[in-house]
């Protein structure tokens, strides 16, 4: 517990996405940064604000993040762990602490690929996805991404499907309650992998995370897939950073004409290598058929209103332990009540069942049928899957699961 403390106090007090390695460099971790005097710190040219910034920084409010982490069973994950994704730490700017649920030992997989793209894909996107995805997650490749509507969200929800390993990278606390619409995602997401971020419980979406977490997203992989992106797109950034960062570049070559593809064709012609397959990709993979995952434990998100964390007082160890024990017994109702009644679905998601209520149906026929937009209706679809109330039985044609 006690050099995660310290990890926890750096990461607050000096920043997040900021370049870490001279400081760590110097002071061998975060408690040797803790424990250096200003002079010490004037010595290796750390810069007066950054110096004013630690030394009035208050350790013991890091104390209530822990316990609450530990309560909630979120793993928290510092850069002298060994369940650390290794690939990170080759990064200037690399977290200084993960928060993590679900399975963290295999954030470290040395086959880790980031599959990301539009947030409003083409027909021809989202099925060359689920095809590479799922030829990748055969091969044992885990598949990396950022959990947002369209290519993200097929990616990992493809990665479940055919039992491979996923991990969502996000860019806000764990109990924020952003996108509420891929909340089921997560939950999945968590019982076959691991959902991580770098910023504490509750910490708000701003302008600025969510191209900090995209750093994540290639640093913590060998290489990335563009599946789909614009010119101007938050997946174009991803692939800016994965450039830098020394990242293999893979690209889904798209209609010339299409503004959703002009930011990919134009990474192919500065040296992106073209895919048209996982066949294009497995050479690079190296694939290690021995490597074995083992699986996380299932957890929902945290209820934000039912929490105790606003109140930030320490615990004394018995009322830990009630805590803890009482949130056992949350897990196993959950279990009980695994499968969600329409009741309690998303009023997206309750249209579609409802529509879906003489059996079986296909996506276009609920969205015209709707008149809800089509990524509303995919999300909808995908909420109703997760949860069990409806089955896929093909690429977009769905039956209720009775």
């Amino acid at each position: 517990m006690e050099n995660e403390i310290y990890w926890l106090w750096l990461q607050g007090a000096y920043g997040y996405a900021k370049p870490v390695k001279k400081l760590i460099s110097s002071f061998g971790d975060a408690k040797g940064v803790y424990n250096a005097s200003a002079s010490e710190l004037r010595d290796v040219r750390i810069l007066p604000k950054v110096i004013d910034m630690l030394k009035n920084e208050d350790i013991e409010k890091y104390y209530d993040t822990f316990d609450f982490c530990r309560q909630h069973k979120i793993h928290i994950i510092t850069p002298d762990s060994e369940f650390y994704p290794k690939r990170l730490l080759e990064i200037e700017n690399f977290p200084l602490a993960l928060y993590v649920r679900g399975d963290y030992r295999c954030m470290n997989a040395e086959n880790a690929l980031g599959v990301i793209g539009s947030r409003t894909p083409s027909k021809y996107g989202e099925e060359a996805t689920q095809t590479i995805v799922s030829q990748l997650c055969r091969n044992d490749v885990l598949i990396v991404s950022g959990g947002a509507l369209g290519i993200d969200s097929i990616a990992h929800r493809t990665a479940v499907e055919c039992g491979g390993k996923t991990v969502l990278v996000m860019g806000c606390g764990h109990g924020t309650g952003y996108l509420p619409e891929n909340s089921a995602l997560r939950k999945s997401v968590a019982e076959h992998g691991a959902l991580i971020t770098e910023y504490p419980p509750y910490f708000n979406v701003t302008p600025g995370t969510f191209p900090q977490r995209n750093r994540i997203i290639s640093g913590m992989t060998g290489g990335v897939v563009i599946a789909e992106a614009a010119k101007f797109s938050g997946t174009f950034s991803t692939a800016r950073h994965a450039i830098k960062q020394g990242r293999e570049l893979f690209v889904l070559p798209g209609d010339i004409k299409s503004g959703n593809y002009e930011g990919s064709n134009q990474l192919i012609t500065e040296g992106a290598k073209p895919v048209f397959s996982a066949k294009d990709i497995l050479p690079w993979a190296k694939i290690n058929t021995n490597i074995v995952l083992k699986t996380g434990n299932p957890f929902p998100d945290i209820d934000l209103e039912a929490s105790s964390y606003k109140k930030r007082g320490r615990k004394k160890s018995s009322d830990t332990e009630k805590t803890q024990e009482i949130i056992i017994k949350e897990d196993e109702n959950i279990q009980k009540n695994k499968k969600i009644k329409p009741e309690t679905i998303s009023k997206n998601a309750e249209i579609v069942y409802n529509i879906m209520s003489d059996g079986k149906c296909d996506s276009d026929s609920i969205i015209r049928e709707s008149g809800l937009e089509v990524r509303k209706v995919l999300s909808a679809l995908t909420e109703l899957e997760m949860n069990g109330i409806i089955l896929k039985l093909s690429a977009d044609t769905y039956r209720l699961n009775q």
